[in-house]
């Protein structure tokens, strides 16, 4: 394939494992690798001028056909640099391709606008959980195995949805599988990282059962990988999708028809529909104002370990139902 001529162009998009691969093929198409040490530069916009960059832009190149500047994080600029970098691109094709990687840009700014005038635009939106089966199904085929439906949903819903954290738990799962072709739910469970989000679930299906030993040892690996007020952010979170569950099996509504309400993937749903046996309607009140106590008590007493430790404990004892509410 011709290498493109001199260029502008803008990656955009909060999925970057798709943004890093798209600038690789670019940087083939651009620049042979053994004359990368001298014709291609990767900076931080946050941590160049922008005459530095154009500086940089303006120079041509060395012992090659062509030149390339590469700049991660574009978003980081404010609305003046954004203008004065519009400005030296107005004036004509630069002498190096200029990249410019962003999670997010203002389209009606004049920097975007000028980019796609003169340039390339690729855009990498987060993918949705319709498509996330998809991308991990093609991902296991490209590496010549199989992979079950219900292994899929629990790798989305133990891994989280980004593509990067997906790629990872991948890579380890093919090394957990070694040779089979194959790839079950049981792999899943046993290799995939014990991540927060699943962590969230084993503490609730504690609370649910009465557990407070079991309960407290889950929180407590919460608490090696998040700080307590996000944790207890994370605890209110999977209560409020909880009590949508519960409403709706309430209302006998299918797997499928909460899955869709929640947004969440069928095997969370799953999960939710089994958990919300133990969490009728009219248990949360009682839920809502005690999260409601630990909030205050993260904020204003300064032992949120405490806090969250007390919030676990009062939750796996029997919750009184709301007045009106079924026993």
């Amino acid at each position: 394939m011709a290498a493109p001529r001199a260029h502008v162009y803008l990656l955009l998009g909060e999925e970057d494992l798709l943004a890093d691969q798209a600038l690789a093929e670019l940087l083939d198409r651009l620049i042979p690798p053994g004359e990368r040490d001298l014709n291609l530069d990767v900076v931080r916009a946050d941590e160049i001028a922008i005459a530095d960059l154009v500086t940089l832009v303006d120079t041509l190149p060395f012992f090659g056909q062509r030149r390339a500047v590469v700049v991660k994080d574009a978003d980081l600029w404010k609305p003046p640099d954004q203008e004065r970098l519009a400005s030296y691109l107005d004036r004509g094709t630069p002498p190096a391709a200029l990249i410019l990687v962003a999670r997010q840009l203002d389209r009606r700014r004049r920097l975007y606008t000028t980019v796609r005038r003169l340039g390339e635009i690729q855009e990498f939106p987060r993918l949705t959980l319709r498509q996330l089966p998809a991308w991990v199904t093609e991902r296991v085929r490209r590496e010549g195995r199989r992979i079950d439906p219900d292994a899929v949903d629990a790798l989305i819903a133990l891994a989280g949805p980004g593509l990067r954290q997906l790629s990872l738990e991948l890579e380890k799962l093919f090394a957990y599988v070694e040779s089979l072709d194959r790839i079950t739910r049981r792999d899943v469970e046993a290799a995939v990282s014990r991540t927060s989000e699943r962590t969230i679930f084993m503490l609730v299906d504690a609370i649910g059962a009465r557990q407070p030993g079991e309960a407290l040892r889950a929180l407590a690996d919460i608490l090696h990988e998040e700080a307590p007020p996000y944790v207890l952010f994370m605890v209110a979170r999977h209560f409020r999708l909880l009590m949508r569950a519960s409403l709706l099996r309430a209302r006998k509504r299918p797997v499928g028809a909460i899955q869709e309400a929640l947004g969440v993937p069928p095997y969370v749903a799953r999960k939710m529909m089994a958990q919300a046996e133990a969490f009728p309607p009219s248990a949360f009140p009682a839920i809502f104002a005690r999260l409601h106590e630990a909030d205050r008590a993260i904020k204003s007493a300064g032992h949120p370990r405490l806090a969250l430790e007390t919030l676990i404990a009062t939750l796996c004892q029997p919750l009184p139902q709301a007045a009106g509410g079924r026993s």
